[in-house]
């Protein structure tokens, strides 16, 4: 095996400038189609998501005007009182304060999330603490310290955070709202609401936005919305660019399978005579399979990890405009799993033609 990879190493650096194209192209390939595809995969999730979520209208508050915005809280303790009466009490708050501490050399980050304990069927006077926060609570980094300390129950509801992001959260009583007013931005309020509850969901809906502007109006604007059915209106163009990212991913690939293929075919005109020999000498056709498989391997392999990597990196770190805000864009394994599944095929046609002039030529005619 050793003498193998040693043996591809070395037919690669002989042909180096080849190689590097090839591996380049590859990479390039890859990484477009890897974005395009995690693209594609993080707003299939988003839909599923919201599709399955019971609360489906819900609150957003922005900024009039891009203006700075003076001391007023968005949405107060007695604002949301308010939205219980207009709703007949079927209003769904989360204040979502993210929390960072810093003691001697270590960070400690979470989220303190206000929430009404009597829809939530909590003590009062209790603070609950996930899984992972302990840590924090330990060294006494503790955003609420006149409450007891209980751990987080099991359950909780999805209706705006995801099971998991609970082991990240400090929960505290909505009453807190008013002791944080300055450290509540508009992006940390989440208020839902279930349509099927109201008979008349939009007399509703524009009863709290009327009731907020009047309250608030002169900084912000209050827009309630069903998020479902606003990313399935503004999802199809989405589609639309992430398909054209997918479609360029897929030309670069075929360009560079063409090329390849192309480029072995004269490599083995080049090479043939070195084969017969080998052969001649006692090789096997398996032996010098083993050989050609295991230079193609590692160089499409090589750019497969690059252009997965790649297109990684570009998930988490590049926007381009496609997606929709709000959407959180994660890395798909099956998109990479695709890739890989991709090269491989494409080593195992590629090593199959060239094998197949090997094995229906003579020896006489390969060394000739």
């Amino acid at each position: 095996m050793e003498y193998l990879v040693r043996k591809a190493i070395r037919m690669l650096y002989w042909n180096r400038w080849i190689s590097l194209l090839m591996v380049g192209e590859m990479a390039l390939g890859m990484s477009v189609f890897v974005y395009s595809g995690n693209l594609s995969a993080s707003l299939k999730a988003e839909e599923m998501r919201l599709e399955g979520q019971e609360m489906d209208m819900a609150l957003e508050i922005s900024v009039k005007n891009d203006q700075e915005v003076q001391d007023e809280p968005s949405l107060t303790l007695r604002d949301y009182r308010e939205l219980q009466k207009i709703t007949g009490g079927k209003t769904f708050l989360l204040v979502d304060i993210p929390q960072f501490f810093v003691e001697a050399e270590a960070s400690y980050e979470f989220s303190l999330v206000l929430a009404d304990y009597e829809r939530l069927d909590l003590e009062e006077g209790c603070s609950y603490w996930g899984a992972e926060t302990q840590e924090a609570l330990a060294v006494g980094m503790n955003p609420v310290p006149g409450l007891r300390i209980r751990q987080m129950p099991e359950q909780f509801p999805k209706d705006y955070l995801e099971k998991n992001d609970w082991a990240n959260c400090v929960v505290a009583p909505i009453a807190y709202m008013e002791e944080m007013a300055g450290e509540i931005a508009p992006g940390f309020i989440h208020a839902v609401w279930d349509s099927a509850e109201f008979p008349d969901a939009g007399r509703v809906s524009g009863q709290v936005e009327e009731y907020l502007q009047k309250e608030h109006g002169s900084q912000y604007v209050y827009r309630v919305y069903l998020p479902e059915a606003e990313l399935r209106n503004n999802s199809e163009k989405v589609k639309v660019s992430i398909r054209v990212l997918s479609h360029a991913g897929i030309l670069i690939l075929a360009v560079f399978f063409v090329g390849i293929l192309s480029i072995y075919q004269l490599l083995f005109e080049t090479r043939k005579g070195g084969y017969g020999v080998c052969l001649a000498c006692g090789a096997s056709h398996k032996q010098i399979l083993a050989e050609i498989f295991t230079e193609i391997a590692a160089m499409n392999l090589a750019g497969t990890v690059l252009g997965v990597a790649a297109g990684w990196i570009a998930t988490y770190g590049l926007d381009v405009g496609i997606m929709i805000g709000g959407i959180k864009v994660r890395g798909s394994a099956a998109v990479a799993g695709i890739a890989f599944a991709a090269c491989a095929a494409v080593t195992a046609f590629v090593v199959f033609v060239v094998y197949v002039k090997l094995a229906g030529g003579k020896i006489v005619e390969q060394i000739q």
